[in-house]
């Protein structure tokens, strides 16, 4: 097959298209990774995968860019491309109308939505006005053989000068706003363990070039994080992929500090490095927690965010997380799931013939 995956060739911050286009290659598929070929009528492909729907413009959304879009799906779809989409969210995480409207439009005319959870399969059944689409349920796939996975707690805790004693909850990614922030500290301060650590390398987003008035404020907040085992860099920055399972190997538990969400890109890396992970009652995200037995929360409710720390601290000396492996390995292996991935774009295809 000929595939195209949109998606910017030389991004690295998330490996879930990457390491899908580097298993396809290994079973003799050619695949491309580019948004400008998607718009380049000399290059002809089988299936073409949007991922997210903004890189399609790069993150900047004219009105007219959806009806350059609307017309470009259709010269696809009259050279016979199947049109595939998966649904990384519900809708943008940070949107105007114009993301919105691009998020509908490439949802009404694919030939296909992949799923990575019931949870968002049914909520497309009661929403998409195209019921003629064909859905497809295929888990986030762990990416096992991508990362050093060998990494000792020690060594890690070491390299990232972090307390050997101590309860470390990570949470990873950035915190989309402040209310996020509010959430998670609350909740981390209301926890009543004395050995408790909490690692968010990206919980504040303050730019490198700092003013005096933001180095007073740093400096304010980083006596109360002393005080209280919090470690949060100053600045928003991507942790890099050789850096990135040390934070992983560091930690005892995953706390997915999300209000609202469809999935989490931080579960499947929680269940490859054997953790416990915690997350809201929302999306795909409680489906999975719920199915494994991990802690699930309210994000509106403070003593339930607490109950399921106090829940992670009791799983983790239980040794929960290596469950959790088993289940990852078994369920959102990356053979596993590729071959999901084949069966659903040769289901396209077949359909896109018969039409002839």
């Amino acid at each position: 097959m000929r595939i195209l995956f949109v998606y910017r060739e030389f991004l690295n911050d998330n490996l879930f298209v990457h390491t899908l286009v580097k298993e396809l290659k290994k079973r003799n598929h050619e695949v491309d990774c580019s948004v400008d070929n998607f718009w380049d009528n000399n290059k002809k492909y089988d299936i073409v995968n949007i991922q997210w729907p903004e890189e399609i413009f790069k993150y900047i959304i004219e009105e007219i860019d959806l009806v350059k879009l609307k017309n470009r799906i259709e010269e696809l779809k009259e050279q016979k491309t199947g049109i595939l989409y998966t649904r990384h969210n519900s809708s943008p995480h940070f949107r105007n109308d114009n993301v919105l409207k691009l998020y509908h439009l490439v949802e009404k005319f694919a030939d296909g939505v992949i799923h990575l959870g019931k949870y968002s399969f049914n909520e497309i059944l009661k929403t998409n006005l195209n019921t003629k689409i064909n859905n497809f349920l295929i888990p986030h796939h762990i990416y096992e053989n991508t990362y050093n996975e060998n990494i000792s707690k020690e060594e890690a805790r070491k390299k990232l000068d972090l307390p050997l004693e101590k309860f470390v909850i990570l949470a990873f990614g950035r915190f989309r706003d402040n209310s996020e922030l509010f959430m998670l500290l609350k909740a981390y301060l209301s926890f009543r363990k004395k050995d408790k650590y909490l690692l968010a390398p990206r919980m504040l987003n303050f730019s490198k070039k700092k003013s005096l008035l933001k180095n007073l404020i740093y400096s304010i907040i980083n006596i109360f994080f002393r005080v209280f085992s919090i470690n949060a860099n100053n600045y928003d920055e991507i942790i890099d992929n050789d850096l990135l399972p040390y934070y992983l190997s560091a930690s005892d538990v995953v706390f997915i500090q999300r209000k609202k969400i469809l999935n989490s890109g931080n579960l499947p890396l929680g269940f490859l490095f054997k953790k416990v992970v915690l997350g809201p009652n929302c999306g795909n995200v409680n489906e999975i927690l719920l199915e494994t037995g991990n802690p699930i929360f309210d994000p509106k409710e403070n003593k339930s965010i607490v109950n399921a720390l106090e829940n992670s601290y009791k799983l983790f000396f239980e040794n929960h997380g290596y469950y959790n492996y088993n289940y990852a390995i078994k369920n959102m292996g990356i053979n596993f799931v590729v071959n999901k991935y084949e069966e659903a774009y040769l289901s396209v295809i077949e359909e896109i013939k018969l039409k002839k």
